[in-house]
């Protein structure tokens, strides 16, 4: 039974870890940044798609990756099921391919990126870490066969704008190395490299292109000049985020463990004191990615959980170079403790975070109030909805498709949030009174508010429907049906209206 064991491990655990994370998937309900991509790539043609995408902002690989899906009418937990599978996909690559000792491959894949961020949490980040492991695989073999490496590259660039710094480095190097090596290779050896290299710029061109004009284009993605407020969260917080998982804990215990994490953190910078250059590769990465979230936008857990995988990159490669190791023994095994103290807390704080917002709570009320509307509300009606359309997304991605979703303040019916200077248009009393002459009195009509915690704290706060939708009860234009009550990760709740067309005489 011990050798079947010992032999089958890495069968064993990966068994453990798909069956665990797609448990928690179904536990999940999904917000609406995970609805959006699901909708474009559900609800847009062909000839909305690019425009569409240069208001959002990201890349368009995420959303071909969903797209036949989502057309052939899959259910909206099919992006989850996506993402799992892909995360699952990396992992196996971790247990079979990586050179490091088993024990740490197994607690990598058990933090919290790896157990909650990338398997359930259905977002364009589920393919960096499956980027990066295929270029840290096919690294090696990067000279004799450079296409499937440096389409590995191209795959990373087209995940998140924040790995372009990484892709960035990294094409560099590549060049670099090419230069140097330029007469030890063949006429057709050369040749084939820089083939090669001019189709993955190429790509590369082509994969920004949709991009173009999106800073003027989607007026929540801003080039900001006052960036001294946000420098210190995003030098000192963000690099240490997904170590530290400051998740509904005392002060105490936070600090402690802050401390605790950056001195291993600071340990294992100097594990190997001759891999300098990668660590100085690392650090051009992540002050990448803290320039994009000073000037453009802030980080999430997921954007900053990458630079776990720039580091395992770095590391990957490097273990594959024949080089000495100037480390004493002693320090080796104090190394190899910090690795595993920083793993324990990260894993830790991810479980603690499950436990309070996919078991306890809920991610997302979404699921809830579409429930309510599938059972209780008739086909064939219309569900209204105020100013930025975004917050209603998930609702609508797991409504019943003839339910129509209808937007006041653009006059349009939406599934899909646009980006632009309509998806903020503040309402008004006579909004409401105007339905009257865009529906017939025989419509059902209904209207759906969501509150959370970013109308609270974002700048367009002000603009909020809770004072005309008080005005509208008190002149009886609007019923309350139905409100979700259940805590969420965000204090997302959503109330729902029958909007009386013949009270608007």
């Amino acid at each position: 039974m011990k050798k079947w064991i010992i032999d089958n491990k890495k069968y064993i655990v990966f068994t453990i870890y798909s069956l665990f994370t797609l448990a928690l998937l179904l536990f999940h309900e999904n917000w609406r940044d995970e609805a959006q991509a699901w909708l474009i790539a559900r609800d847009c043609n062909i000839l909305e798609f690019f425009n569409v995408i240069k208001h959002e902002g990201h890349l368009i690989l995420w959303y071909i990756v969903l797209l036949p899906f989502a057309k052939l009418g899959f259910p909206f937990v099919t992006i989850n099921i996506i993402s799992w599978l892909i995360t699952c996909i990396s992992v196996w690559l971790i247990l079979d391919k990586a050179p490091f000792k088993f024990y740490k491959r197994v607690l990598l894949i058990f933090t919290f990126p790896f157990l909650y961020l990338y398997p359930v949490v259905a977002r364009c980040y589920c393919l960096i870490p499956l980027a990066i492991i295929l270029m840290a695989i096919f690294y090696k073999e990067r000279k004799e066969k450079p296409i499937r490496y440096l389409l590995s590259v191209v795959m990373l660039a087209n995940t998140h704008v924040i790995m372009l710094g990484m892709v960035g480095i990294v094409l560099l190097e590549y060049l670099i190395e090419f230069i140097k090596d330029w007469k030890k290779h063949t006429q057709s050896e050369n040749k084939k490299i820089l083939e090669c290299f001019i189709i993955t710029i190429v790509l590369l061109v082509l994969s920004m292109l949709p991009l173009l004009g999106c800073i003027t284009a989607n007026k929540d993605v801003t080039v900001s000049t006052n960036i001294l407020p946000k420098l210190p969260k995003t030098v000192f917080y963000y690099p240490f985020i997904i170590v530290l998982q400051t998740f509904r804990t005392s002060v105490e215990i936070t600090t402690i463990t802050g401390i605790v994490a950056i001195t291993i953190m600071v340990l294992l910078f100097f594990e190997i004191k001759n891999r300098r250059l990668e660590y100085f590769k690392i650090f051009i990465c992540i002050v990448w990615q803290c320039l994009i979230y000073s000037f453009v936008y802030e980080s999430s857990y997921q954007r900053a959980a990458s630079i776990i995988f720039i580091v395992l990159y770095y590391k990957w490669v490097s273990s594959e170079k024949e080089r000495k190791h100037i480390i004493n023994n002693f320090d080796k095994r104090a190394i190899e403790i910090c690795w595993v103290i920083l793993a324990i807390i990260n894993i830790y704080r991810g479980l603690l975070y499950i436990k309070n917002y996919e078991v306890i709570y809920s991610c997302s009320n979404a699921y809830e109030m579409a429930r309510y509307i599938n059972n209780n509300i008739e086909g064939n009606s219309v569900i209204l909805n105020g100013p930025r359309v975004e917050f209603t997304s998930s609702v609508v991605a797991y409504a019943k498709k003839d339910i129509k979703f209808y937007y006041i303040g653009g006059k349009r019916y939406f599934s899909y949030a646009i980006w632009n200077d309509e998806n903020s248009i503040e309402l008004k009393l006579e909004d409401i009174e105007n339905l009257k002459n865009i529906f017939s009195k025989d419509q059902k009509l209904y209207f759906i508010y969501c509150t959370d915690k970013y109308r609270i704290k974002a700048d367009f706060a002000k603009i909020d429907e809770r004072n005309l939708i008080n005005e509208c009860i008190q002149k009886g234009i609007f019923k309350q049906l139905y409100s979700t009550d259940r805590g969420s990760l965000y204090a997302e709740n959503f109330i729902i209206y029958e909007v009386l067309l013949n009270n608007l005489e």
